[in-house]
């Protein structure tokens, strides 16, 4: 017994000894090691990237960083309070990283306290919570000239911008200057006044963005020049240009000016923007073929492009769910700054850009379509025409369409050796002082805000969520004309999802199907109706509302073969349901079961370890 008794308080002296060394290692490793991190995300979402590390090593004068936090209001929302400490770990980084150029104060604006007045003059909003208080949770930073850049509020659906949101903050900051890019607009992208209310109507988001982070100059059809302090140019849907501007835009690039060019086959803004009754088919469609042709670079205003596999599902009669043809969304796989990385650009009835095989430039496409894509004629693509009329006739040609390219190289004028009739151009450039640079995409729908973000208003303030990187692509493409990178690196990074794949294929797979037995179910449909309007028309005596027996008989036929389809229909949709319902049940399988059978196998193999170890 006595024997007994000191196994038993040796083993839970073991024990205590045991938790108590467990104690001590994580005491000393919280003190030596609170700084590191292991970020094992495929995506590495929680790391710094090069990007934002060169912005603030790069920082010349010092910037003050206000993070302010209501942390007892904020004790009783979980969420909040795990999401306030993911900033201000990352406000800790980025401020050892910049070293004495970065200062980070953190504020608690307790109610009525000279804090709170604080966070009001930089213009924080505060959340009113239920007792009449506000909770604040937003930044503002000052640089040495005392400008100012502030985050309202750190809004819980934007986690994934978080490090884009902050190295943006403080490289707006951080410039002296903005660049300025001139820009020309073809279609109606808001701010304009609405003819029926004399008010100006919602500005498109990719244009508050731009003013961000560049100056921008208006650039007229009927202009004859370019401004003269612009450093690249935006054309969107150039349409019923001057001869003299497009001259001016052929001289500029050829002197190194960069650009960003929107043409498009369909600009369904402009049918909008007519009430869907244009006369004008310039209006609608855009090539600047006059500067793109010579480059090697043209695209068919008579095509638009359908791509089965990266079709975008939008809403049908009844809640149906529809994969639109002409909606697109296609991810960034080119080995270029500009698209790496980007999850989704999504486009509307965009144009396939030609690349001439013989082009002395060089031309890269950067966002192509699947290989199960083809051409539609744009005139088939009507204003609030359902979807599913478009895949009628539609065929696939295993082609991969480029619906955006860079084209680079040396190039000569497009108008030879001498400028047009009526401009005088003494300094009149025939081939090109460097290479040309510049970007094409066939499409304009892309920039407007119901392709790629849903704005709202969050406490009287404008709040965007981008649920594609339509946004990205654009600040990108002109950050890189501008030569500036660092910030293309953190948005490329700033989304990541993991969609369901094999569920989406199984899907299209049965729209696919559905529609073809919906199309066959129309037809046989017509032709009965055919069939009994000629019936009718035998009928003699005035008694052409009298069904024949005949007549009964094909109507009979009709029901009969029409529940047979309905029935088929039923079976397609059924066997989708079974398909998706046996990949969810193998994943629950998998993610329930797999894991703890793996766990518990190594805890059965550790212990027979241990025992072969006593016996011995």
């Amino acid at each position: 017994m006595s024997q007994t008794n000191n196994t038993k308080f040796f083993s839970r002296s073991g024990l205590l000894l045991t938790a108590i060394g467990a104690l001590a290692i994580i005491a000393v490793g919280n003190a030596l090691l609170g700084g590191v991190r292991l970020d094992l995300t495929e995506n590495k979402l929680y790391t710094l990237s090069d990007g934002t590390k060169n912005i603030l090593k790069g920082l010349e004068e010092p910037i003050n960083l206000y993070f302010f936090y209501s942390r007892e209001a904020a004790s009783d929302i979980p969420q909040l309070a795990t999401y306030a400490g993911r900033v201000r770990e990352m406000l800790r980084e980025m401020e050892g990283i910049a070293g004495d150029k970065l200062k980070l104060t953190e504020i608690n604006p307790e109610p009525f306290s000279e804090e709170e007045d604080r966070a009001a003059q930089f213009g924080l909003q505060g959340a009113p919570l239920d007792g009449g208080d506000s909770l604040y949770f937003g930044l503002a930073a000052t640089n040495a000239l005392d400008e100012t850049q502030v985050i309202p509020f750190f809004q819980l659906g934007q986690e994934a911008m978080l490090e884009y949101d902050l190295s943006k903050l403080v490289y707006q900051l951080s410039q002296n200057f903005k660049p300025v890019i001139g820009l020309l607009k073809g279609i109606d992208m808001g701010g304009t006044p609405n003819p029926q209310t004399f008010q100006p109507t919602q500005e498109w988001l990719v244009l508050d963005q731009l003013r961000q982070f560049f100056e921008l100059r208006t650039i007229n059809a009927s202009d004859t020049s370019l401004p003269d302090d612009i450093e690249a140019l935006m054309l969107v849907h150039p349409t019923d240009l001057s001869d003299e501007l497009t001259y001016a835009i052929d001289q500029f690039l050829l002197g190194g000016g960069n650009a960003l060019v929107f043409i498009d086959p369909y600009a369904e803004t402009n049918t909008q923007s007519a009430g869907g009754m244009t006369e004008d088919p310039k209006a609608v469609s855009s090539n600047l073929a006059k500067i793109l042709e010579p480059l090697g670079l043209s695209m068919d205003e008579q095509q638009i492009v359908g791509d089965n596999a990266n079709a975008l599902v939008v809403g049908g009669a009844g809640g149906q769910q529809i994969y639109h043809l002409g909606l697109i969304g296609l991810a960034g796989e080119a080995d270029d700054v500009v698209v790496d990385g980007l999850e989704q650009v999504n486009f509307g009835f965009a144009g396939a850009l030609n690349i001439d095989p013989e082009a002395t430039t060089e031309i890269t496409p950067l966002l192509q379509t699947s290989a199960e894509s083809g051409l539609i004629p744009a005139f088939r693509v009507q204003p609030g025409q359902n979807p599913n009329l478009l895949r009628q006739g539609f065929a696939t040609t295993g082609t991969r369409y480029t619906v955006a390219a860079r084209v680079r190289g040396e190039a000569e004028s497009a108008f030879g050796d001498a400028p047009p009739e009526g401009v005088e151009n003494a300094d009149h450039r025939t081939q090109s002082d460097g290479p040309v640079n510049l970007i094409v995409v066939a499409d304009t729908d892309l920039l407007r805000d119901g392709l790629w973000v849903q704005v709202q208003n969050f406490l009287g303030q404008t709040m965007a969520t981008p649920f594609a990187s339509n946004g990205d692509f654009v600040i990108n493409a002109n950050d890189n004309m501008l030569g500036s990178a660092d910030l293309i690196g953190i948005r490329a990074r700033a989304s990541f999802s993991r969609p369901f794949e094999v569920v989406e294929r199984l899907k299209r797979e049965a729209d696919a199907a559905y529609l073809g037995k919906e199309r066959e179910l129309q037809q046989r449909l017509a032709e009965t109706e055919r069939k009994i309007a000629e019936l009718q028309s035998q009928n003699e005596g005035g008694q052409g509302l009298i069904l024949t027996p005949e007549q009964e008989a094909e109507i009979e036929a009709f029901r009969a073969d029409k529940l047979r389809i309905r029935k088929q229909l039923r079976d397609v949709r059924h066997s989708l349901s079974e398909d998706i319902d046996a990949l969810g049940t193998r994943l629950k399988l998998i993610n329930i079961g797999l894991v703890p059978l793996l766990l518990s196998l190594g805890v059965l193999g550790l212990a027979l370890l241990r025992r072969r170890g006593g016996s011995r």
